[in-house]
């Protein structure tokens, strides 16, 4: 085979381009970090990372609906501590005025903090977190409760709030994350017990005097317990939640490695690399050099 200038200087050529696209990648990977330049460099790779990065943008919608989720949960169990109080004073109200010592005088006295504490049940049931009302169901943005009349009279205006409230916390199903106002002051019949025990100490009223308060008192034990039962399911929620966040950040710690793992350089050896393909590009280039310096003199001695 006749070997020709033209074919050494082609050879020289491809061999100086090799180098030169070499240590182009090796400059991407240490300007960068990052191993994978192009899906080409490693299709196997390339599909890991992708599908890793697709994971943990869901993971951080997850972490977000968390984030919510806790708010509203931190939301209904503040208010239901103060529920829980609010009723345990109406019932230190009634048992007094159901006694034998009461009076018309003591009662209207009772009548009046009664109808407080009616008006802050009332506002309890219309919590907000951020814009939405916790307690109105698939209508959040109305509030749900209001208070008409006073006295004997007195009652209360409702949307019947219904439609629990759901987020997806995970790749599990989505999670309800809170009650509804119908649930948690109208089925435990709370508002209905505070209201008739205020009615009850008007002698305006049909159920004024002591019989009509301790009627109330029955209702209101049975409200009291029914909260509570509330106030425990939603504990549990709280420290479920909690667990489904330690999990997430678990998950996404060890999606993170894998994705570095898979994409990310060891800076000492991509630095060593580069060093060597820079020694080897000036050897290419100075090998070029002297070729294409030849003359038809050096090719006839």
């Amino acid at each position: 085979m006749r070997v020709t200038t033209n074919m050494i200087l082609q050879e020289q050529t491809r061999g100086l381009q090799l180098n030169t696209e070499a240590l182009d990648r090796a400059q991407a990977r240490v300007s960068t970090g990052l191993k994978l330049q192009n899906a080409s460099d490693d299709p196997t790779a390339a599909s890991s990372v992708m599908a890793t990065s697709s994971s943990l943008r869901a993971l951080d919608q997850y972490k977000t609906n968390i984030s919510r989720a806790s708010a509203r949960i931190n939301g209904e169990d503040s208010t239901l501590q103060q529920l829980s109080d609010l009723m345990t004073r109406a019932k230190e109200l009634g048992m007094a005025q159901a006694a034998g010592t009461a009076t018309d005088q003591t009662r209207a006295t009772a009548k009046a903090e009664l109808q407080q504490i009616f008006s802050q049940i009332v506002s309890l049931g219309n919590t907000k977190v951020g814009n939405e009302y916790i307690f109105g169901g698939d209508k959040s943005t109305t509030a749900p409760y209001g208070v008409t009349g006073s006295g004997a009279t007195i009652d209360y205006t409702t949307t019947s709030p219904t439609g629990t409230r759901v987020l997806d916390l995970g790749p599990s199903p989505s999670q309800t994350i809170s009650h509804t106002g119908t649930q948690v002051f109208e089925d435990t019949g709370v508002l209905g017990a505070v209201r008739d025990m205020t009615r009850a100490m008007d002698p305006a009223s049909s159920t004024y005097g002591t019989q009509g308060i301790t009627d109330a008192m029955t209702k209101l034990d049975t409200a009291f317990d029914g909260v509570q039962t509330y106030v425990g399911e939603v504990g549990a929620r709280a420290q479920a939640l909690q667990v489904t966040q330690q999990n997430l950040d678990a998950y996404k710690t060890n999606l993170t490695t894998f994705k570095s793992d898979l994409e990310d350089i060891d800076i000492e050896t991509a630095v060593t690399e580069l060093t060597s393909r820079q020694t080897a590009y000036q050897a290419a280039m100075l090998a070029t050099s002297k070729v294409l310096g030849l003359s038809l003199t050096d090719y006839l001695r």
